[in-house]
C-alpha cells in the first residue's frame, strides 16, 4: 500500500462509524424491538483505516464502555466474503 493511500481516509466509511455509534447509544437510552444493525464491513480495520492514531483510540475507548455495559448485548454475522454485519440490542432485565 502506497504512502498517499494510507493517509487516504474515506468520508463515506467515517460518517457510517460515526452513525453505527449514535445507533448503539440510540439502543442504550432508548430500547428497542430486537437487534438493531449498527455496522456492516470489517469495524476495526475501517476505524484504524480512516481515523488517525489518537481520533481511533478515542473510538474504541468509546465501543469498549459500550462492550461493557451490561444493558447491551453485541453479535455479529460474518458474510462469505469475510465482511461482517454488527448487531446490538438492549437487554431488559428483570428485577424482583
Amino acid at each position: 500500500m502506497k504512502e498517499s493511500e494510507k493517509n487516504h481516509i474515506d468520508e463515506w466509511l467515517k460518517k457510517q462509524i460515526q452513525k453505527g455509534i449514535n445507533i448503539i447509544d440510540y439502543v442504550l437510552q432508548n430500547g428497542s424491538e430486537g437487534w438493531k444493525l449498527y455496522y456492516t464491513g470489517h469495524l476495526h480495520k475501517d476505524i484504524l483505516d480512516n481515523f488517525p492514531g489518537r481520533t481511533n483510540k478515542k473510538i474504541f475507548k468509546g465501543y469498549r464502555e459500550y462492550l461493557n455495559n451490561k444493558s447491551l448485548v453485541f453479535a455479529q454475522k460474518r458474510f462469505d466474503d469475510g465482511g461482517y454485519e454488527y448487531f446490538v440490542k438492549r437487554v431488559n432485565y428483570a428485577t424482583k
